[in-house]
């Protein structure tokens, strides 16, 4: 066993139970730093990782614990794409086509509308020659 193998195992109960990221920090900084965790189930650097995950993450600490929030949104990390007229949605459906990126579904129309419950109606009574 190390001097640095006893070091730890006074501090952390055992070296097994030491994290790589935590050994490989300077006495300095893990000193320094109080509360520090790591997520390397989510991290987007390793094989399997999820950016998309750790944005989730991030939402729902905003709320935590009092709004739990689901692990995936409407869209569960689906990519989005917005056009505005039907030659650029042949160009998404082109690449997409290129790439092998599979298929492509139109969730809404090129229109857009004011949603129902939208107050239509200016409660303000219009003057009788303004601007003149």
């Amino acid at each position: 066993m190390r001097a640095r193998e006893f070091v730890a195992e006074a501090k952390y109960g055992s070296a097994a139970d030491v994290p790589a990221q935590a050994s490989k920090m300077p006495k300095s900084q893990r000193t320094a730093m109080k509360g520090v965790l790591s997520m390397p189930d989510i991290s987007h650097n390793k094989q399997g990782g999820s950016p998309m995950m750790q944005w989730r993450f991030g939402i729902a600490l905003a709320g935590a614990p009092d709004y739990p929030t689901e692990a995936a949104g409407a869209f569960a990390g689906d990519p989005i794409v917005t056009t505005y007229s039907d030659v650029e949605l042949e160009m998404v459906n082109a690449a997409a086509k290129n790439v092998g990126a599979g298929r492509v579904n139109k969730l809404t129309d090129n229109r857009s509308t004011e949603a129902d419950w939208v107050y239509k109606v200016s409660p303000i009574k219009g003057f009788k020659g303004y601007g003149r």
